[in-house]
């Protein structure tokens, strides 16, 4: 079920007020604009268009949605790949002008040379756990040239696990803290439960430097949010 695609083509459609509702295993039902998908460059937070402008050369944007930062891009003058699992939104982002959209799984997807990869909007989430956190960065660490950066967004979570002491006190059991279950509904459809990555920034250091890439913390925000660059080790 194409949730994302077929809210995304009901807004390019004219319905510019519906709203996905995202159903998560830390909290409620709670909504998601779709409109949020088609913001402008100016209506973007401060850390999209900080890893925007630092983007250089071939650029990849992986789990591009609606295309927006894809779009941005363009407008800048920079060359930029945008893929996404859903044929929904590639079709979405061919419509809006995105000049080289593709419907693609970054596990599969194998063109090599870029000097940006983005996972922006949490986009490492893809990942799923924790422990195939090393796949993914090794596979796409390999699409990079030697000098390029990827760029990953995401948050640590120990926050929602904060007593009223201050002190945090994180579940115990198999599973990361950082491992989410996710349930879309659009309409009248609801889709599959799935699992989404959330990676505290020491993790994500530790895991970075396992498969030759080095991490500098580029932004931080409120509640553990941040945004890291990753580039491969120089090798002596």
């Amino acid at each position: 079920m194409d949730i994302f695609g077929e809210a995304f083509m009901d807004f390019l459609d004219g319905k510019t007020d519906e709203v996905i509702m995202v159903d998560t295993s830390l909290s409620g039902p709670e909504p998601l604009p779709v409109s949020y998908f088609f913001r402008s460059y100016a209506e973007m937070p401060p850390w999209e268009r900080l890893v925007l402008e630092k983007s250089t050369g071939q650029i990849l944007d992986v789990g591009a949605g609606a295309g927006s930062h894809a779009l941005a891009l363009q407008e800048a003058g920079k060359s930029v790949v945008a893929i996404d699992i859903s044929p929904g939104a590639a079709e979405v982002m061919n419509a809006r002008g995105v000049k080289q959209a593709i419907c693609a799984d970054i596990w599969q997807f194998d063109r090599k040379g870029f000097d940006t990869i983005l996972f922006l909007m949490n986009g490492i989430g893809i990942a799923g756990r924790l422990d195939r956190l090393s796949a993914l960065l090794s596979h796409t660490a390999g699409l990079l040239t030697p000098e390029g950066t990827i760029f990953v967004e995401s948050a640590d979570l120990a926050y929602m696990f904060e007593e009223e002491d201050g002190s945090v006190l994180l579940p115990m059991g198999e599973n990361y803290y950082g491992e989410v279950r996710y349930q879309l509904s659009y309409k009248n459809h609801t889709g599959s439960p799935f699992p989404w990555l959330f990676v505290d920034a020491d993790n994500l250091s530790d895991i970075a430097r396992s498969c030759g890439l080095k991490t500098k913390i580029i932004y931080r925000g409120t509640d553990n949010h941040y945004v890291a660059a990753l580039c491969k080790q120089k090798v002596a």
